[in-house]
């Protein structure tokens, strides 16, 4: 019988863990801010995207890594990635090879010769990319080491897989690495 009541509550608390965060639903872009609030959020054609993601989940929802000083061979010096778990399944990674500066703003295309990207994936795995003649930007707004906080904004048009355009505008980011 102790071990059925052990089952039971292990059952239980396994099956509240897996479960949607009961977080308000957003309903419109976080603020551009600067402060490291771990926030990120894009209009995809229109609609909104900010991450979410399952409670009990071993992904993040939202996460950057940000490395100035690679070592020999690594060629990431920054990777932000953002992913909506619960709501589209879609998910935004900005990939930088080469070192980024605050106030800076950098051309977002996929080529060889341009070593910052970002890409969007839809929940139905269609990847969607800069290519020419469309184009983007990303700016850095704020790079600071101390605090671990990098900030900015992005926009670009973009090519899925399908063919289709897809166009993002107003992205934004607020985030410790």
């Amino acid at each position: 019988m102790k071990n059925l009541v052990i089952i039971c509550i292990a059952s239980l608390i396994l099956n509240i863990s897996c479960t949607k965060k009961d977080v308000e639903h957003t309903t419109s872009l976080p603020a551009a801010t600067q402060s490291g609030a771990n926030t990120f959020g894009a209009m995809v054609n229109g609609v909104l995207f900010t991450p979410n993601e399952y409670t009990g989940s071993f992904s993040q929802s939202l996460y950057a890594y940000y490395n100035p000083t690679p070592a020999v061979g690594d060629t990431d010096f920054l990777i932000l990635n953002a992913s909506d778990l619960v709501g589209s399944g879609g998910s935004f990674r900005i990939h930088a090879m080469s070192l980024i500066a605050q106030g800076q703003t950098y051309p977002l295309q996929t080529s060889a010769s341009n070593p910052i990207s970002i890409t969007y994936v839809a929940g139905n795995q269609v990847m969607s990319s800069v290519k020419a003649p469309l184009t983007g930007q990303l700016t850095i707004t704020k790079l600071d080491f101390q605090n671990r906080i990098i900030s900015g904004t992005f926009y670009f048009d973009a090519i899925n897989s399908n063919g289709d355009k897809v166009s993002v505008t107003d992205g934004r980011f607020d985030v410790k690495f």
